[in-house]
C-alpha cells in the first residue's frame, strides 16, 4: 500500500468516527440519530435537539392569530387580560453555542430571530399582549445560562429573566396601578438536581460524564408586614386572584420557580395550573373550563406555549372550545331527557344552529374524561366526535364542543355520552356565537 493509500484509509476512518470528526468533549458518538431526542453538540457542552431546535419554521398562522385575538377579546370582557408567552427555543436563545453542523440542517440564526418576531408581532396585532422573552433572554455576556446544557427547558435564570419581561408588560396597563399590590421577595436554598430525559438518553452516545440538570433552588416569599412568616403564593383567596398561570413544564417546573419570579416582579399572587407533559393546550382547557375560573376568574391570565408547540395541530376546534369557555355564552339551556345511563339527548328542531355555535355538555360534577357528540339529521344522517381529557389534565365534567367539524344544515337531534352516568345536574346547553372567527 502506498503512503497517499494509506494517508486515504486513516482519514476514512476518522471521518467515519463522529466523535473525532465532530470533536467532541464528552467523547459522544451519534446523537443525532438518537431514536428520543436527536441532538447535536455545541460548544461548552451545550446540546440542540435537530427536530426542535434546529428547524426554522415555526408555525402561527393567520387564522390562529384570529382567534387569538377572539379569545383575548372574550377574557377581557369578563375582566381577565391574557398575556401569551412564547418560549424561544434553545437556538434561538443561546445561537452562540451552536456548532457549524446547524448550518447543515438549515438553521440560521437571523432567520429564526425573524420567526420568533413575526409571530410576536402579528399576535399584537390581532389584540393579544405577547412579551418578547427572547430579547429578555439573549445575554451574550451573561455568566448564567438561560438553558440548561443538556437539556431543553430553561433554567432559574432564564425563568427570571422572562418573569421580569411579562411583569413589564403587566406594569404598563392602564389599571396596573389600581391592583392590590404585595411585596415578594425570592431567596436561594440550596443545589438540587433534577432528572432529565433529554440528558439520560444522551448519556447513552457518550464515553464522558454529561453537564448535569441541576441548580440552585429558590422560594419566592412575601414580605410585606402584614404576613407572618413565609406565605404560600399559590394559595387562593376570596378575592379576585392576581396571576393565573397556564402552561408547559416550563412553568411546572420546580427548579426554575417561574411563578415565584412572577409574584415578586409584579407583586401579585399567582396560582399555578401548568401541566407538565399536557401539551399546548392541557393546563389551558383544564382552567378555562373549569368552575374555578366561572366562580373567580383572574386578572392576568399567562399562558405560556414553547414556539414549537403548533397552536393548529389539532385543528380549530381546540382554540374555539377556549373562546366559548373564556366568553362563558353557554346560557341556552336545551330540553334534554336522559336516554341511556351515561346519555342525553336534544331535540334541536326547533334551533336555527351555525358552524360557529358551540354546545356545552356539562355532567354536573368533576371526573369524566370523554364525551361522545352525535349529531343526527332529518335525513338520517349521522354525525359524530369524541372529546377526551388526558389523564394529566382535570376532569372538569365540562366540554365545549364547536359545531364546525360536525355541522350539518338540517340538524334535529344532538346526543351526548359520558364516559360515567349522567344525574339531574347534567346539562347540555347551546352557546351561540357572539363572534365569527375567520382567517385573514
Amino acid at each position: 500500500m502506498t503512503i497517499s493509500r494509506l494517508l486515504l484509509s486513516v482519514l476514512a476512518v476518522l471521518s467515519a468516527t463522529p466523535a473525532l470528526a465532530q470533536g467532541s468533549a464528552y467523547g459522544c458518538s451519534h446523537t443525532d440519530t438518537a431514536t428520543s431526542v436527536p441532538s447535536v453538540e455545541g460548544l461548552d457542552g451545550v446540546f440542540y435537539r435537530v427536530l426542535a431546535d434546529l428547524r426554522l419554521r415555526h408555525p402561527m398562522e393567520d387564522a390562529v392569530t384570529a382567534r387569538m385575538g377572539a379569545l383575548s377579546q372574550a377574557l377581557q370582557e369578563r375582566g381577565t387580560t391574557l398575556i401569551y408567552v412564547t418560549v424561544p427555543t434553545k437556538s434561538q436563545a443561546m445561537p452562540g453555542f451552536l456548532p457549524p453542523v446547524a448550518a447543515d440542517y438549515g438553521f440560521d440564526a437571523p432567520t429564526a430571530t425573524l420567526v420568533y418576531d413575526d409571530i410576536i408581532t402579528r399576535l399584537g396585532e390581532n389584540g393579544v399582549l405577547a412579551p418578547d422573552i427572547l430579547t429578555a433572554l439573549v445575554q451574550p455576556d451573561a455568566e448564567t445560562l438561560p438553558f440548561f446544557q443538556t437539556d431543553f427547558h430553561w433554567t432559574s435564570d432564564g425563568a427570571r429573566l422572562a418573569a421580569m419581561a411579562i411583569a413589564d408588560v403587566m406594569k404598563e396597563q392602564p389599571f396596573y396601578s389600581e391592583l392590590d399590590l404585595s411585596s415578594y421577595r425570592t431567596v436561594a436554598l440550596e443545589p438540587t438536581p433534577a432528572f432529565s430525559t433529554m440528558r439520560r438518553a444522551l448519556q447513552a452516545f457518550c464515553i464522558d460524564e454529561l453537564p448535569r440538570v441541576e441548580a440552585m433552588t429558590h422560594l419566592t416569599e412575601e414580605t410585606a408586614a402584614s404576613v407572618e412568616g413565609v406565605a404560600d403564593i399559590f394559595a387562593g383567596t376570596s378575592e379576585q386572584t392576581g396571576i393565573v398561570l397556564v402552561g408547559t413544564s416550563f412553568s411546572d417546573s420546580p427548579l426554575a420557580n417561574f411563578a415565584g419570579y412572577l409574584s415578586e416582579f409584579s407583586g401579585l399572587d399567582v396560582v399555578n395550573y401548568a401541566v407538565t407533559g399536557g401539551n399546548q393546550f392541557g393546563a389551558m382547557t383544564s382552567y378555562l373550563t373549569s368552575r374555578d375560573f366561572v366562580d373567580n376568574p383572574p386578572r392576568f391570565l399567562v399562558w405560556e406555549n414553547p414556539i414549537y408547540s403548533n397552536l393548529a395541530q389539532y385543528g380549530p376546534d381546540p382554540l374555539d372550545e377556549l373562546i366559548a369557555a373564556a366568553g362563558q355564552t353557554c346560557t341556552l339551556a336545551l330540553p334534554v331527557s336522559q336516554t341511556g345511563p351515561n346519555t342525553l339527548s336534544a331535540d334541536l328542531s326547533g334551533f336555527d344552529l351555525t358552524p360557529d355555535d358551540v354546545i356545552l355538555a356539562d355532567l354536573g360534577t368533576e371526573g369524566p374524561r370523554e364525551v361522545l357528540f352525535s349529531l343526527k339529521t332529518a335525513g338520517g344522517v349521522v354525525r359524530s366526535a369524541v372529546m377526551k381529557r388526558t389523564d394529566r389534565m382535570l376532569a372538569s365534567g365540562r366540554f365545549f364542543k364547536p359545531m364546525g367539524s360536525i355541522y350539518h344544515p338540517d340538524i334535529v337531534s344532538l346526543t351526548a355520552t359520558f364516559d360515567r352516568a349522567v344525574s339531574d345536574a347534567s346539562t347540555l346547553t347551546l352557546c351561540p356565537s357572539s363572534r365569527k372567527v375567520a382567517s385573514k
